[in-house]
């Protein structure tokens, strides 16, 4: 994709920049699949009506440069955060969660993000789309360390919960900023409040993944784990 792109000219450049961003807004606004590649061509000014089938082929494609565009800028911040830590904030759970949820937050405030933290939430929701290959190209990387450091954090959560506890905080995180970016936009006379606390509410989040990623195993979950390597030990 980044040779294919390098040869496009300055105002193609512009051109799709204005479709992954109509895209971006109109797949927050109304899902994956209640949005045409006509109604985007249109909602990005262009006259010429294949001009998004041109520049990516397909509503998947599209969905992928949207989320590869602000990916790549969320990836260099956490990148960034990562490398400006200190060996014993690797160490704790706080820098480390902050390090996963302010490069968000950042893309949201600082670059007019806000649509595409409700394009991922409604990207999570719909089962048809490839969101492991995206999620692999875009995030992963520096997602990954965090996850590597919180398994240091917390050696004595088990393999068979610690992937999928993760995972469930990820969803929780964006759905949480995608909420808020929905009230916001919804509750125009009260706009002044929600953005009179960004930092608290942000805050408050990076508090509630602490908890959970701290949070001890029950005795059911632990039953459950020794039922799942009893079993795998028969088949093995």
């Amino acid at each position: 994709m980044t040779t294919a792109r390098s040869k496009l000219t300055p105002t193609s450049e512009r051109t799709r920049e204005q479709l992954i961003l109509a895209g971006e807004r109109l797949f927050a606004q109304s899902g994956f699949d209640n949005v045409s590649l006509r109604q985007i061509n249109a909602a990005a000014g262009q006259r010429n009506s294949s001009a998004a089938h041109y520049h990516f082929g397909s509503k998947e494609d599209l969905v992928k440069a949207i989320h590869e565009y602000r990916g790549e800028r969320i990836n260099k911040r956490r990148h960034a955060m990562l490398a400006g830590m200190s060996a014993r904030e690797r160490e704790q759970v706080r820098p480390l969660m902050k390090a996963l949820v302010y490069p968000i937050v950042a893309e949201i405030e600082e670059t007019g993000g806000g649509n595409f933290i409700m394009f991922l939430s409604q990207l999570y929701s719909n089962p048809a789309l490839d969101l492991v290959s995206m999620w692999r190209n875009h995030l992963s990387e520096s997602v990954g360390t965090v996850y590597q450091h919180l398994r240091e954090v917390f050696p004595e959560i088990p393999e068979e919960v610690a992937g999928m506890r993760f995972g469930l905080m990820w969803v929780a995180m964006i759905n949480a900023l995608a909420d808020r970016q929905r009230l916001t936009l919804v509750n125009r006379a009260e706009t002044a409040i929600f953005r009179a606390l960004p930092v608290l509410f942000v805050s408050n989040l990076v508090d509630m993944l602490c908890g959970a990623a701290a949070a001890p195993l029950s005795a059911e979950t632990e039953a459950e784990i020794r039922e799942i390597r009893a079993a795998n030990r028969q088949s093995a």
